[in-house]
């Protein structure tokens, strides 16, 4: 007997939840429009933290951790980057290029540590972002590319990488902000220097971005930029 009410006040239950989403319940409804709002809200938050912060300005630094947009530092802390002890010193630099918004964060990696970018097109939801480098027997990827910086007569960011020996070797790999479906690094120059101390040590191209062979008659052939 028991066994048979429990299986009848199970089918109504079923019949009762089908029925609600036939007739568009509104406590479903409501859920989903409190997720929906919910989302609108903390998309206009982060728009409304980021205009203040920016004042309208396109390219500044951050010294404060406190200042910093609360979606970057999130995702910065799931990233696993440690940048609250250097943005006293190392800030965090914001710049617009070709339209469209950066973050560039040191981030401490055991005694040494490295830049990391965040594509800040929607300020709700920071993304990090990879940068292709040399490697033994081809090409691999990494979001920790070095010391960062950008030349702005050029259009074309630097990232260097080196040790705490003296003297050492440095690295340089050299970016354009490639624009497609969206923000990618594309490397377009690696460099080496010798064994030097200090800055000011002289620069030599082992690898050279060359533009793409189009096969004869082919005019249709198109490469992302």
């Amino acid at each position: 007997m028991r066994k048979a009410l429990r299986s009848y006040v199970g089918s109504l239950a079923i019949v009762a939840l089908f029925a609600c989403l036939l007739a568009g319940s509104p406590v479903i409804v409501a859920v989903a429009r409190g997720d929906e709002t919910l989302s609108i809200d903390a998309r206009r938050e982060a728009l409304r933290e980021w205009s203040g912060l920016a004042n309208g300005r396109a390219d500044f630094e951050v010294f404060d951790p406190a200042h910093l947009p609360k979606m970057l530092a999130l995702a910065a802390r799931q990233s696993g980057c440690k940048y609250e002890d250097d943005i006293g010193q190392l800030p965090v630099r914001f710049k617009k290029v070709a339209g469209h918004r950066l973050a560039l964060m040191f981030c401490r990696l055991s005694v040494t540590g490295s830049d990391r970018a965040f594509d800040l097109s929607d300020v709700s939801r920071p993304k990090p972002l990879e940068f292709p480098y040399i490697a033994k027997q081809g090409f691999g990827t990494t979001d920790t590319p070095g010391i960062i910086t950008w030349n702005e007569e050029t259009g074309l960011f630097q990232a260097e990488t080196s040790t705490d020996e003296c003297p050492s070797v440095r690295l340089r790999h050299v970016y354009r902000l490639g624009v497609t479906n969206r923000e990618s690094f594309i490397v377009v120059r690696v460099e080496v220097s010798g064994p030097a101390c200090g800055a000011g040590q002289e620069w030599t191209s082992i690898w050279e971005a060359k533009p793409w062979p189009v096969p004869a008659g082919r005019t249709d052939v198109l490469l992302p930029k």
